[in-house]
C-alpha cells in the first residue's frame, strides 16, 4: 500500500484590506486575484483588436516594473445551459427548450503576485504594500479603459476559485474534491484525469524564428485569411472536460539580468564553436532589441491543464499537441513534474516554478502567447432579441439603444441578415 501524503496549500492566509484582500504566500509574497473579460471578441475578424490586446498588456508590465509576477488563467469548460424562469410565458418556454444544451464557457483572471528576496526573512514594509496597492489601481485603470470589466475578487471569492482549481471543476453546481494520484504523464482525479502540457522545453526550444500576436486560418476558401488568436483551437478540442491555460510572466531585475546575459556571451565567444557562434549571436539580437526598443525581458511559462475522463485525455492531448505543431510549437517532452506544474497554476503560486521551466525572452514575445479571446455574451441591456450563437445557445442582442450608446453603428436604419 502506497503512503498517502495531504496536499498543502500554499498559503499562509487571505488579509482583508479596505480596497481589496491580499492572498499571502508562505514565503511572505502577496497577490491580489482580478476577474477579467478578454477584450478581443472571438471570431471578431479584428486583427488590430490582437495587436490591441498585445499593447495593453505591455503597459501592464511596464507599469509594474521587476519584481512583480503577472498569472493570467483562461478556463474553458463544457457545462449544461442552465434554465432561467422568466415570468412571460413565451419566453420562460423558450428557456426551457435550451435548458441542459453543452454550452462552452469561459473564464479569465488575472492574478499580480508581489515577490519577495528568496532565502530572506520577511519583514513587513508598509511603503512596499503601499506601492503595491498604487500599481493595482493603475492596472485596473488599464484594463478598464480597454473594457476588460475587471473585478477585484475578495476572501470568499478566491476560496472558491482555489477549490474549483483543484478539482478542475468550473461548471454551475456542486462538486467535490478527490484524492491526487500522482503519475509521470498524469494526475488522476476519481475518474477523471489531470494533464499538464508545457508548451516550451528549454533543453530544445522549437519555436518559430517569428511569432505574431495573432494567426489567421487555413481553412477552406470562405474563411481564409481569417484572424484568430494563437490558440483558438483550444475551444475545438475534443472529449475534454475543463482546460486551465496557465500563462506566467514574471519581471526580473533588469540591470542583473543584463549583466548576467553579457557575462554569458562572453564566455560563448571564448570558445569558437559553431554551436557557440549561434548563442553569441542570439544573445546579440535580445540585446539588440532591448536597446533599440527599449523592451524588457522577463521569465515566462506556458502550460495547458487538460482534465478529462480516463478513456478521453490522450485523445484531447493528442489534438492539442497536433494542432500545436501546426504553429511550429514543440510542446515539452520532460514534463514528468505534473505535481509542481499542477500547484503552480494555483492563483499566486507561480512563485513555486522551478528555474528549468522559466524560459528567458523579451515582453513583446512573451506576450504573444498569451489568449486574447472571450465568448459573445449577452449585451447588458432590457431590451435584447434573441439571436443564438455558434453553440446554439440563445444571445441576446440590443439593436437599438445600446448600439447606437456604444458607437457600433450611426443611425436606426438596419437589418438582419441570417438564417
Amino acid at each position: 500500500m502506497t503512503k498517502k501524503n495531504e496536499f498543502k496549500m500554499p498559503y499562509l492566509g487571505i488579509a482583508p484590506q479596505p480596497d481589496f484582500d491580499l492572498l499571502y504566500g508562505l514565503n511572505g509574497e502577496f497577490s491580489v486575484v482580478i476577474k477579467m473579460n478578454n477584450p478581443v471578441l472571438q471570431y471578431a475578424g479584428s486583427a488590430e483588436a490582437y495587436l490591441e490586446f498585445h499593447n495593453l498588456f505591455n503597459n501592464i508590465i511596464k507599469v509594474l516594473g521587476s519584481g512583480y509576477l503577472i498569472q493570467k488563467q483562461d478556463v474553458l469548460s463544457n457545462c449544461l445551459y442552465p434554465y432561467r424562469p422568466a415570468a412571460e410565458y413565451l419566453q420562460d418556454q423558450y428557456n426551457r427548450h435550451f435548458a441542459g444544451r453543452q454550452v462552452l464557457n469561459l473564464q479569465t483572471y488575472l492574478c499580480i503576485t508581489r515577490g519577495v528576496k528568496k532565502g530572506a526573512f520577511y519583514q513587513y514594509d508598509p511603503k512596499s504594500l503601499n506601492a503595491f496597492k498604487q500599481n493595482i489601481d493603475k492596472v485596473m485603470a488599464i484594463l478598464s479603459s480597454a473594457g476588460a470589466k475587471p473585478e477585484i475578487l475578495h476572501e470568499k471569492e478566491i476560496r472558491m476559485l482555489l477549490k474549483r482549481i483543484l478539482s478542475m471543476n468550473f461548471s454551475e453546481g456542486a462538486f467535490s474534491l478527490n484524492n491526487l494520484a500522482v503519475a509521470d504523464t498524469e494526475i488522476k482525479m476519481g475518474t477523471s484525469s489531470l494533464r499538464s502540457i508545457s508548451l516550451i522545453d528549454i533543453d530544445t526550444i522549437d519555436l518559430p524564428s517569428e511569432i505574431a500576436a495573432n494567426t489567421v486560418l487555413t481553412g477552406n476558401d470562405a474563411t481564409r485569411g481569417f484572424p484568430v488568436d494563437l490558440l483558438s483551437f483550444l475551444t475545438k478540442t475534443p472529449g475534454y472536460r475543463c482546460i486551465l491555460y496557465n500563462q506566467l510572466i514574471e519581471i526580473p531585475d533588469q540591470s542583473l539580468t543584463l549583466r548576467k546575459l553579457a557575462l554569458k556571451r562572453k564566455r560563448h565567444s571564448g570558445i569558437p564553436d559553431p554551436a557557440n557562434a549561434i548563442c553569441v549571436e542570439d544573445i546579440d539580437l535580445l540585446l539588440n532589441d532591448v536597446a533599440r526598443d527599449n523592451q524588457l525581458l522577463v521569465n515566462a511559462h506556458f502550460n495547458i491543464l487538460v482534465s478529462a475522463e480516463n478513456d478521453l485525455l490522450q485523445g484531447a492531448c493528442n489534438f492539442i499537441e497536433s494542432e500545436l505543431f501546426n504553429l511550429g510549437i514543440t510542446p515539452s517532452s520532460n514534463a514528468y513534474n505534473q505535481l509542481e506544474l499542477f500547484r503552480t497554476a494555483i492563483p499566486g503560486n507561480g512563485v513555486e516554478l522551478k528555474p528549468y521551466d522559466w524560459f528567458l525572452t523579451t515582453g513583446d514575445a512573451a506576450l504573444c502567447f498569451l489568449y486574447k479571446e472571450s465568448l459573445p455574451r449577452d449585451d447588458p441591456s432590457d431590451f435584447l432579441i434573441r439571436f443564438t450563437d455558434r453553440q446554439g445557445t440563445p444571445l441576446g442582442i440590443d439593436l437599438s439603444d445600446l448600439m447606437m450608446d456604444t458607437g457600433r453603428m450611426t443611425n436606426r436604419s438596419r437589418f438582419c441578415l441570417g438564417p
